[in-house]
């Protein structure tokens, strides 16, 4: 087994960089890389990764086609929100792990660690042994290809959310003292909700409030996470609050018959 790490300081708050590295997407101009998701081939761009996310992925554009059956194959095995994100790719006889932590700098900062694991499956030890010093050359080169990409990842990411329709809806996670606040903006209809992982952020999050400002539409799907995220903080002896003003939230509420489940703030 081989290891290398490396670690910089990027210009972008944690949360930019956060959705950079977990946007589910068809296709990488960044790495030149196209990758197809077990559970949904047709995601898409903007998909929020989970663990457990499962995928192959190949050099180059698909443009439509299948993967080839040599295709590399890989995983989510850890994610944190805003804090870890771990992906092992499995390819022929090797295993790759790449590990990525975030952690606040200065205002506006992120310090970016990348932690790569290479593991051979077969072969004969006394070879990788020998082989050894050249390998650890080659995984800490790939360490520094990530940490060196990572700006133009999240540029990427930028612009895609600067040219998309302002109606298009979005939930995002901000860390606050004590919890965290999700918000939810423009049109959050049932895809967003599904591929932005509302559910599972309710669920795995200690989270303190909702915020509906900037919010123009939510699916009815929504509110059965909502509403379990309501009972799970009232039984902690917590309040779960909404933030901001939305008239057609408030609509939903009323017609949910859930006015009176949450407390609100501003």
């Amino acid at each position: 087994m081989t290891t290398a790490s490396g670690a910089r300081e990027v210009p972008f708050a944690r949360q930019a960089v956060w959705e950079a590295l977990t946007a589910r997407s068809p296709y990488c101009p960044v790495c030149d890389v196209s990758y197809v998701f077990a559970e949904d081939r047709d995601a898409p761009a903007g998909a929020v990764l989970s663990k457990g996310t499962v995928f192959v992925c190949v050099r180059g554009q698909l443009n439509g086609g299948p993967p080839p059956d040599d295709a590399v194959r890989g995983e989510i095995v850890e994610l944190v929100e805003q804090r870890c994100v771990a992906t092992r790719l499995e390819w022929r006889p090797e295993t790759w792990e790449t590990r990525i932590e975030l952690a606040d700098a200065e205002t506006g900062r992120t310090n970016v660690t990348v932690t790569v694991t290479h593991e051979p499956k077969s072969g004969n030890r006394l070879l990788h042994a020998i082989r050894r010093k050249a390998m650890q050359r080659v995984v800490q080169g790939v360490v520094d290809v990530e940490l060196a990409q990572l700006p133009a990842h999240v540029g990427r990411t930028e612009e895609a959310a600067a040219t998309s329709p302002a109606a298009q809806g979005s939930i995002s996670a901000v860390e606050e003292e004590g919890g965290w606040v999700l918000h939810l903006r423009g049109e959050v209809d049932a895809s967003v909700v599904d591929r932005m992982g509302l559910q599972r952020r309710l669920r795995e999050l200690a989270v303190l409030a909702i915020d509906v400002r900037g919010l123009t539409y939510i699916d009815s799907q929504a509110f059965p996470p909502l509403q379990r995220w309501a009972k799970r903080s009232l039984a902690a002896g917590g309040r779960p609050v909404i933030r901001g003003e939305s008239a057609y939230f408030d609509q939903m509420l009323a017609v949910m018959g859930m006015t009176s489940v949450f407390h609100r703030e501003g």
